[in-house]
């Protein structure tokens, strides 16, 4: 249960269906061209979930080029809360990962962050610490596959290389959030079974 402030903030100012109904278990669901997955959620202690975030109205200020990815967003979003901050946890569903697909990860977990932190101000908590997650079926992830994509060998003047590999399997994912600031996101890889033409999985939050 929410304090009384916080509950006046969701129930005055944000919209009924942007939020869960709060529980301690959610079925998160994405239905892709790839195929449908099921994730079953299981997560400990107060909580906010926005299920379906990326079908969702987020901030309209953002530079939503192409090349900045902000136009980009996760699957679902989940607020936990521990002591007097919160912790982010950001899901994003895939059947098959690459490295091409992990840049694309990356970019929708840095824009989900930066909306997100837009969302907290709005409901007056502070975010503590930020997860995120990936569900996928299989790992097509290459550690040759510069060979044939030069560009995937240096990175842009003043910025520093990212190795998908490196990320995917250390389970750091390093994103840009503001001049000479970089957010060090931990990442979790979840691998899902498929069950009837259905990808499913399970994942437990802790407090």
């Amino acid at each position: 249960m929410h304090d009384a402030r916080l509950n006046f903030v969701l129930q005055e100012f944000i919209a009924p269906e942007y939020i869960e109904a709060e529980c301690s278990d959610y079925l998160l669901t994405e239905n892709q061209d790839s195929g449908y997955t099921e994730l079953t959620l299981h997560v400990k202690g107060e909580n906010i979930c926005i299920a379906q975030y990326d079908k969702k109205n987020r901030c309209g200020f953002w530079n939503r080029g192409q090349r900045k990815g902000l136009s980009k967003c996760v699957d679902h979003a989940i607020l936990q809360r521990v002591g007097d901050s919160w912790i982010l946890h950001m899901i994003e569903m895939k059947g098959r990962m690459d490295n091409r697909k992990w840049f694309d990860v990356r970019l929708k977990n840095r824009a989900s962050y930066l909306d997100m932190r837009v969302l907290c101000a709005a409901l007056g908590i502070r975010i503590k610490a930020v997860y995120a997650y990936t569900t996928y079926a299989e790992n097509r992830f290459s550690t040759t596959e510069h060979r044939t994509n030069p560009r995937m060998m240096a990175a842009p003047l003043g910025k520093r290389y990212i190795d998908p590999v490196k990320e995917w399997t250390q389970g750091k994912m390093h994103v840009t959030v503001g001049l000479n600031e970089e957010l060090v996101i931990l990442h979790q890889a979840v691998q899902m079974k498929r069950q009837n033409g259905v990808l499913r999985g399970e994942l437990a939050i802790p407090d």
